[in-house]
């Protein structure tokens, strides 16, 4: 996994550099788990019926500021469980997400960042602040 981006890295304008990359490899193992938590979520409610489904659009404040961190965040998102998909503002500070079964904005918004943007913030060096 580490090889492609490294061969790639020559293609990229400005690449973030990977602080820590044995948590970059747990991090995509957490997400493959999420992935696979979401597909059997959303089976769950399509077979149900439609009531039991609230769809909402949430804002989530970001911290992340690297391109290819947001990319990353963004398609991580659309693919774990609560998202159905995900768009970035224009000045790259708002990810608008589109949650398939939204019981609580806030919760959704604060699992967004700790689960997925804090360990992006940790493993790359790409953070406003």
């Amino acid at each position: 996994g580490w090889l492609i981006p490294l061969v790639s890295q020559v293609f990229w304008i400005n690449p973030p550099q990977v602080r820590k990359p044995v948590k970059l490899c747990l991090f995509l193992l957490r997400v493959l788990g999420d992935i696979v938590v979401a597909n059997l979520e959303v089976a769950k409610l399509i077979l149900g019926p439609a009531s039991r489904m609230r769809p909402a659009f949430v804002e989530v404040p970001l911290k992340l500021d690297d391109e290819l961190a947001l990319t990353m965040l963004a398609s991580i998102v659309s693919l774990t469980p609560g998202t159905v998909s995900a768009d970035l503002s224009d000045d790259k500070r708002t990810l608008l997400i589109h949650g398939l079964n939204v019981d609580d904005e806030a919760a959704l918004v604060r699992s967004i960042q700790t689960r997925y943007e804090a360990p992006l913030l940790e493993v790359f060096a790409c953070s406003r602040t």
